[in-house]
């Protein structure tokens, strides 16, 4: 969605091109609402603060067709708003229900996951989550609320692929393993075996990335990440037998392909590092980092199946979390900042107070 032109407050101005909206009046709160509504699904969405005041109030939220009829810095329970404020607050029908979260100031991105399968709605500041409500239902519409002049917030059309970083799959864990930090983070409980976990993401075609932060992993400890078939989390063996269809690289250095060492000698990784893949699945070629630096490549995958990235934990109480501003994804050409269509639109609609009375 991007912003309505005709669903707003008349203090409002929305650009041409619907993504950027900035308040032009002080008096009372004026709201902004997007062009649809959701209802089931689970959906992304994402704006760029583009002028709030120190200590100033800008709530991002959900809320009734009608949300842009609020003048209220809290909207009222009749617009069933579910909200993230600039000054740390989260709200819900019009209540405060908790304070002292990270605040948002100019320049932040402000956005949020709303998942209408489980009623989860998960709020984001700089890509990190910071936040989270249940009970999402009914058709909202993303909105914001400003409660002063020149405050202004840009869309990010790029919000899903920005938010859209998989956390590992709950409905195959291993016993051994636990999950926490919103199921990006994995650690083996147990010290054994070789428990398998994957992320809650699958491919057949295209191209995708993922990276994680090695959290805890002892000298000459052994790890391995990798993408594999959706069974990965049966396996029990430091190398995945072929019937997993898995491709890895462990930390000592090894690529292992189809049950077997393909290659070795290239860089070992240790807890600090961060470890991540690019993989072409139209090309069949998966390339492996270690701190945004190249150190191997498996051509050649099988074509036809679907995969989902794992990482296999050795002998002891290991940890890695997924990371949710991948480094590599510079070099998969992702834009971490903005899209370009958001940026030319931030960059035409608005116009810093402070340069304006220059």
């Amino acid at each position: 969605p991007r912003w309505d032109l005709v669903c707003k407050s008349n203090d409002v101005r929305v650009s041409l091109d619907h993504l950027t909206s900035t308040n032009t009046s002080y008096l009372n709160s004026h709201t902004a609402r997007g062009t649809s509504g959701f209802s089931s699904g689970i959906h992304y969405f994402e704006v760029r603060i583009n002028f709030v005041k120190l200590g100033g109030y800008i709530c991002l939220c959900l809320g009734t067709h009608d949300i842009h009829t609020n003048t209220a810095v809290y909207p009222p329970p009749k617009y069933n708003a579910f909200g993230y404020t600039t000054q740390g607050e989260m709200l819900r029908n019009g209540e405060i229900v908790a304070d002292g979260l990270p605040r948002v100031v100019t320049g932040d991105d402000l956005g949020f996951r709303a998942d209408f399968v489980s009623g989860l709605i998960i709020f984001y500041k700089n890509r990190h989550p910071v936040a989270e409500m249940e009970g999402l239902k009914g058709e909202l519409y993303p909105a914001v609320i400003y409660a002063n002049d020149n405050y202004s917030a840009t869309i990010h059309t790029n919000a899903k692929e920005r938010l859209q970083v998989p956390s590992f799959d709950t409905s195959v864990l291993p016993a051994e393993i636990e999950l926490s930090d919103y199921d990006m983070v994995a650690r083996n409980t147990s010290g054994s075996g070789y428990p398998t976990v994957r992320a809650a993401s699958r491919y057949r075609t295209g191209s995708f990335f993922f990276e994680i932060a090695v959290d805890a992993l002892e000298q000459g400890g052994f790890l391995l990440m990798g993408i594999g078939s959706l069974n990965m989390p049966e396996n029990r063996e430091y190398m995945p037998s072929e019937k997993y269809n898995a491709y890895g690289y462990s930390a000592a250095g090894e690529l292992f392909a189809l049950g077997e060492v393909v290659s070795a000698g290239h860089e070992h990784y240790q807890a600090g590092d961060k470890v991540g893949l690019i993989c072409s699945l139209d090309k069949g070629i998966l390339t492996f980092y270690v701190n945004s630096r190249q150190t191997g490549e498996i051509r050649n995958l099988s074509p036809h199946m679907e995969y989902c990235p794992f990482v296999v934990f050795g002998n002891g109480m290991f940890q890695v979390t997924i990371n949710r501003i991948p480094q590599i994804g510079k070099i998969f050409a992702v834009n971490e900042k903005q899209s370009v269509e958001s940026k030319a639109s931030r960059a035409a609609n608005f116009v810093h107070p402070d340069h304006a009375q220059q």
